[in-house]
């Protein structure tokens, strides 16, 4: 019994061999491989951008860009967001080595709260992930904190005047012995126009 067991698996792994080794007829040259495919040449500017705080309903929007910095040309197949909030806006198509492609990223910023989003670019060197992330605040809220980082950039630039209005007084002394030299000059004025010369 054990010699039949035996006899089956070798049969099996000598089907399974042969089966994986392509037969080759006399003349036919062997397939070559496909081209391997190499991510490193998508090159992103930026892979991740953060919104911060938006208004809610009003869509925020971002441009990605890449850069083939390979050696040969890159087909951009496909490019899917992760929900129906985000819309990308991309040309697929043939890009050449050195050529720089563009992808919209939209988010229609309907629900209230953060929002962490994916977008797959597929193209035929790889797969890359681009992320938009953010707080969508309600329209109220949003207004009160704009307000609020208004007010605390105003604030910070009244701090800057004084060293301003320090470069004016230093400068305002300058000018005040400007005219503490050019007093004598004044003093000395009369004294050139003397009666002689009207006579």
């Amino acid at each position: 019994m054990k010699k039949i067991i035996l006899c089956t698996l070798g049969l099996v792994a000598l089907f399974s061999a042969s089966a994986q080794t392509p037969i080759i007829t006399p003349g036919q040259e062997p397939a070559t491989p496909a081209q391997v495919a190499h991510p490193e040449f998508i090159q992103f500017k930026e892979t991740v951008h953060d919104f911060g705080n938006i208004r809610q309903g009003t869509p925020v929007t971002f441009i990605f860009e890449f850069k083939n910095v390979g050696d040969r040309d890159i087909n951009l197949i496909n490019v899917q967001a992760s929900c129906g909030c985000t819309t990308p806006n991309w040309k697929g198509g043939m890009y050449k080595p050195g050529e720089t492609v563009q992808i919209t990223a939209t988010y229609n910023a309907a629900s209230e709260g953060q929002f962490n989003k994916s977008i797959t670019v597929t193209t035929s060197e790889g797969v890359s992930v681009l992320t938009i992330m953010g707080t969508v605040l309600s329209q109220s809220a949003y207004d009160e904190w704009k307000a609020k980082k208004d007010a605390e950039e105003a604030a910070k630039k009244p701090a800057e005047t004084p060293a301003k209005s320090k470069s004016k007084k230093s400068s305002g002394k300058a000018s005040k012995s400007k005219t503490n030299e050019a007093a004598p000059a004044d003093k000395t004025k009369p004294v050139k126009e003397t009666p002689k010369k009207s006579s």
